[in-house]
């Protein structure tokens, strides 16, 4: 065994350049695939841990035009959603029901505080909101039960309209500030922890205000533009999403059947959606890596190919000094995968090494909420052991076919051939 290694090794060093440019081949064609399915796992896992941060047993819905005539309403009709659907679903859904959000919208305000003005969206909300789409309160408390049973003239504003209402920053919990022609005092500021969902409005240039507040000021009596359902885990949201709807549509003397009265979408068939997305650019990072180590892989089995070529004189010594076959065989086959093994090692070591530098500047990064970035790109281990037996697999691929044109030298051919 001592003997074939160090043959291979002098074969290897015989020919440097043309052995380095040979593995190299399977070297590059491993590094892009182990930064190409490292990278899109990253890009994965950014895009997922914004998505996790809202309760994907949610749905949502509103209000739409009819497409059914129905108990002496004509179809065309406008469903508008209002707190009896809220009080309604209370009432229905019962102990399976974990957060229950109406969203209002006021429309675009100009804020003004001294001599400063943002135009934000004024939304009108419940406490649960903050539940639904995640925040950081970033001073003060979020609007209460309390200021919604007393219409409190209280609100929430996110970060930017805080940074431009308040340039000089510092608590501004306590001040008031001018919405329009109302006025407002500041209980928190707010920033949103995830990019990849808004439902309702960008959190962090808005202004919240307690439902009843929003609809007594804005005079908007007891309507509601989109309602929020989260249920508690054991109850998947979409196997009661059309029994929710149908309380509504009982409510408003809409077609059972009727499925243009209102839209709605839940978010676990969001997440779902981004699942089978990175399902299909995963299997095309596997296809490009693939292909990229199938080239090099030929490109070592037509380099043994012509080392068996020039060396057909040796192995015809070798065949008429007694050599087996099959020693012929181990001999071109063990070369060809030593130079994949040495090279796919290589390639797997220096791509880890890549993706733990880039996990390492990321985390060195300080936190952002604008866009989505990667996190922790890397591949798992399992990956690297099955791409590493890919390698291994490919060197016997890229020998056999060299190895059975030498097993057929003749030793009295091979010893005429020049």
């Amino acid at each position: 065994m001592q003997e074939l290694w160090q043959e291979i090794w002098l074969t290897i060093r015989r020919n440097k350049w043309r052995s380095f440019m040979t593995a190299f081949g399977v070297f590059w064609g491993l590094l892009m695939l182990i930064l190409l399915v490292g990278f899109g796992h990253g890009i994965f896992n950014g895009i997922v841990g914004q998505l996790d941060v809202v309760p994907s047993n949610s749905m949502f819905f509103g209000g739409s035009y009819t497409s059914m005539s129905y108990k002496g309403f004509g179809k065309g009709r406008y469903v508008q959603i209002d707190n009896v659907d809220m009080e309604l679903l209370e009432t229905c859904l019962g102990d399976r029901l974990q957060y229950l959000t109406p969203i209002n919208f006021a429309g675009s305000k100009t804020l003004c505080y001294e001599d400063n003005k943002y135009d934000s969206q004024v939304m009108g909300t419940r406490p649960c909101y903050k539940d639904v789409m995640p925040q950081k309160l970033i001073y003060g408390r979020y609007i209460n039960d309390i200021d919604v049973m007393e219409h409190r003239k209280v609100c929430v504003i996110g970060i930017q309209a805080y940074e431009s209402l308040f340039p000089g920053g510092g608590d501004p919990t306590g001040k008031v500030i001018k919405v329009g022609n109302i006025y407002y005092t500041v209980i928190g500021v707010v920033k949103k922890l995830s990019d990849m969902i808004n439902i309702g409005t960008d959190i962090n240039k808005s202004l919240v205000l307690p439902i009843t507040t929003e609809q007594l000021a804005y005079n908007q009596r007891n309507y509601l533009d989109i309602m929020g359902v989260t249920l508690k885990d054991n109850y998947p949201v979409s196997d009661w999403e059309d029994r929710i709807l149908g309380y509504c549509k009982e409510h408003h003397f809409v077609h059972p059947d009727d499925k243009a009265a209102f839209w709605n979408f839940n978010l676990s068939e969001i997440k779902g959606i981004f699942d089978n997305l990175f399902l299909g650019i995963n299997i095309l990072l596997w296809i490009v890596g693939c292909g990229s180590l199938l080239a090099g892989l030929i490109g070592i089995s037509n380099i043994m190919l012509v080392t068996v070529k020039e060396r057909t004189q040796e192995i015809g010594v070798r065949r008429a000094l007694g050599a087996k076959p099959l020693t012929i065989l181990t001999q071109i086959m063990a070369e060809s995968i030593t130079l994949t093994s040495m090279a796919g090692v290589a390639g797997l070591m220096l791509g880890v090494w890549i993706l733990a530098l880039v996990d390492t500047i990321q985390k060195a990064q300080p936190p952002t909420n604008e866009g989505f970035s990667m996190q922790s790109p890397q591949i798992p281990f399992s990956i690297a052991v099955s791409a590493m037996l890919v390698i291994i697999i490919g060197g016997v691929w890229a020998g056999w076919m060299p190895a059975k044109r030498a097993m057929k030298i003749k030793a009295i051919e091979a010893l005429r051939e020049e």
